[in-house]
């Protein structure tokens, strides 16, 4: 096996180990995340309740503004009569009474009804503050020990790096370029053995022919079929 074929061996193995601490990374976060998205979902729910109890309010303003039409409305129907009107418009203006005070009637027990739903939500309110406040501490806790965590992989993953920049610099910078490239798609499969007189990466069998070239030949060799560089696996 030729010098260039070794080092890239050796430095797609580095790239394993970096890449392999990437998941560590997110498992460390795992718990964190749940907790900060129970955290935004507790304030989603939070904005509801705000909301529907501003529309709430709305509502009973409009309401109240509707009785105090309806109010003004029976003051002047009072005085239209009491100031002389004939028979007729006296039983239209009692009908026009009558229905202002339904009107009233029916605002009144909306805004009963709307004071009771606003009333109702304060142990949601109450509850959402609570479990908040709890999540809090929790949050703060994960976050500590994530941190460390996350720290300890991040030097190793520093001196995994520090190695590979000592291994890049031995080596070929065309054949880095190369390297590189293949490994843009191919991730941490762009070096692979042959097993089974087939490519380690995409498993099609490969021919007499180059299985020998690739055992005795002094070039970099890729799999005619996926492009990864192959090498024997002894």
């Amino acid at each position: 096996m030729n010098k260039h074929l070794q080092q890239l061996i050796e430095i797609s193995q580095i790239d394993k180990e970096s890449d392999a601490l990437e998941p560590a990374i997110l498992e460390k976060r795992a718990k964190l995340d749940s907790l900060l998205a129970q955290k935004n979902e507790l304030n989603n729910a939070k904005i509801r309740i705000a909301e529907e109890k501003e529309e709430m309010q709305l509502a009973i303003a409009r309401n109240e503004a509707g009785i105090q039409e309806n109010d003004q409305k029976i003051e002047n129907i009072t005085k239209r009569i009491k100031g002389g009107c004939s028979d007729r418009e006296a039983r239209a203006l009692t009908l026009e009474e009558d229905l202002a005070k339904e009107q009233i009637k029916h605002a009144n027990q909306e805004i009963e009804r709307l004071h009771k739903e606003i009333e109702a939500k304060a142990p949601y309110e109450e509850e959402i503050a609570q479990q908040l406040t709890e999540l809090e501490s929790q949050i703060k806790e994960a976050n500590t020990e994530a941190e460390a965590a996350i720290n300890e992989i991040k030097q190793a993953q520093q001196a995994i790096f520090a190695k590979k920049e000592q291994c890049i610099a031995t080596m070929d910078q065309k054949i880095i370029t190369f390297y590189e490239k293949i490994r843009r798609w191919a991730k941490n499969t762009s070096v692979v053995p042959i097993r089974r007189q087939a490519c380690g990466g995409c498993f099609i069998r490969l021919n007499d022919k180059l299985l020998s070239e690739i055992k005795h030949s002094k070039d970099i060799i890729t799999c005619p079929h996926c492009g990864r560089i192959l090498y024997p696996e002894s």
